[in-house]
């Protein structure tokens, strides 16, 4: 059966992974910081485990001497280095284009710091599409917490009923699950799945 979203007024989305391809970026960066401080890197298979998990967890796994806030600032202050392993996905902007004249609301809820999203959504001429963005320093918990779609809800005034949620790990999965919206996994199982972007618009 077809994919629908006519009973959705906004449509939330994942950002990493999701609206733009960023695994190699964060890979390289993590790897880099953990060979920086003596700490073996991660194979693609190993980092993949982990891919999508908020900052507190990178923290709590890898740099248990930092506090969150100057992982946060490193990773800011570091990211620009790695734009070159960055791309939009396959079909995002026509997708949202689409979903915008369908009269949908957008919005972004992400596990990266709040800078890295505009960054990101900029880079892939994607931000004047964005109504409501919201990084993970917005929030007092990350993704799998229902913090961040939560408060996408509250600043795009739309009930949870009337919302889903896009996204590609089991932290988007139990994120959607805890805040009682509709997910939609891509390249996953949800609610619903999908395995392109277009399936949407």
């Amino acid at each position: 059966m077809p994919l629908s979203l006519q009973r959705y007024r906004l449509v939330a989305f994942d950002l990493d992974g999701v609206l733009v391809d960023s695994f190699e970026c964060w890979r390289r960066l993590l790897n880099d910081t953990l060979e920086a401080r003596a700490q073996r890197p991660l194979s693609v298979e190993e980092f993949a485990l982990c891919w999508g998990q908020d900052v507190e967890a990178d923290r709590r796994r890898f740099f248990p001497d930092w506090s969150v806030e100057h992982l946060i600032d490193h990773y800011t202050r570091e990211f620009p280095r790695y734009m070159e392993w960055i791309q939009p996905m396959e079909g995002a902007r026509a997708t949202l284009q689409g979903l915008e004249r369908a009269g949908k609301r957008l919005a972004v809820a992400s596990n990266s710091p709040m800078a890295m999203v505009e960054r990101l959504l900029q880079l892939a001429s994607l931000r004047s599409h964005i109504q409501v963005a919201a990084g993970v320093d917005r929030v007092a918990n990350g993704k799998p917490a229902p913090d961040l779609i939560e408060l996408v809800l509250r600043e795009s005034g739309v009930p949870r009923e009337e919302a889903c949620f896009v996204g590609d790990s089991e932290f988007d999965a139990r994120a959607a699950r805890a805040a009682g919206v509709h997910f939609i996994g891509f390249r996953r199982n949800g609610d619903d799945r999908i395995e392109s972007l277009t399936e949407l618009a």
